[in-house]
């Protein structure tokens, strides 16, 4: 018979499968970047056993800690979290993920499965730094990309814009959608938030020189006396605009 109770936590079995599936799905992973490489290049090695051993046994007995929390919690009673997640993270900081046992736990899983990735890429053994530097930097992102902030079924933030828009959240980021695959790219900001020459380069002035390379913009004086030597300003490749006169 099921305790009702801890019925909306999934059983022991399918913790073990997760975070089995989760470390198997790293590995073929990095077998995937190893075929990919030239023969020459230089591959990632498998840990040492020993050290994977103990890691192993680390992070099923940090399993297990967060799991019997989990079950000693009486209804409505949040269990002491096991593992935080680092400062800065602000993924997991909604309420919303503290008030469900289940997303309670989906969240301290990820952030203990993380945590044993990030320590079998530390582990291996790869003398040139560079490449082991890479590969930690490879993890990172796979570790990102499988957060369950970044899907609908496992964000309880989504879920709850959902259910109080009455589905409108979910309408919105459809049209953002397929506003972007319009236009070909990701929109980070607003583009219609600014407007040249009314709140984005409204500095007078004017183009005194240009090449297939640069334009060269003499900005007209606004105090009565200016310098004898012009200050020459070169903005970063990446900025080519105005930057000097994003507001006025």
């Amino acid at each position: 018979m099921t305790d009702k109770k801890n019925s909306t936590f999934p059983n022991a079995e399918d913790v073990l499968k997760f975070g089995e599936q989760f470390t198997r799905k790293f590995f073929e992973a990095v077998g995937q970047h190893n075929a990919a490489l030239p023969q020459s290049a230089v591959k990632v090695p498998l840990p040492d056993a020993e050290a994977l051993l103990t890691l192993q046994q680390q992070f099923m007995q940090t399993h297990a800690k967060l799991w019997s929390q989990m079950l000693q919690a009486g209804p409505g009673e949040t269990a002491e979290p096991v593992v935080r997640a680092q400062k800065g993270d602000r993924r997991f900081s909604a309420e919303v993920w503290s008030e469900s046992p289940f997303y309670d736990y989906l969240r301290q899983a990820y952030l203990l499965n993380s945590g044993y990735l990030e320590n079998v890429a530390d582990v291996l053994p790869i003398e040139d730094g560079r490449n082991k530097a890479r590969l930690q930097y490879l993890t990172r992102q796979y570790i990102d990309a499988m957060a369950p902030s970044n899907f609908a079924a496992t964000n309880p933030e989504f879920v709850k814009a959902a259910l109080d828009s009455k589905g409108q959240s979910i309408t919105d980021g459809i049209q953002n959608l397929l506003k972007d695959l319009e236009k070909g790219r990701i929109s980070m900001t607003d583009d219609d938030a600014f407007e040249v020459g009314t709140n984005l380069a409204v500095t007078p002035g004017s183009v005194i020189y240009e090449n297939d390379l640069m334009q060269l913009i003499q900005y007209s004086p606004l105090t009565d006396k200016v310098s004898q030597t012009p200050l020459l300003i070169m903005p970063p490749y990446i900025n080519k605009f105005n930057i000097m006169a994003l507001q006025p």
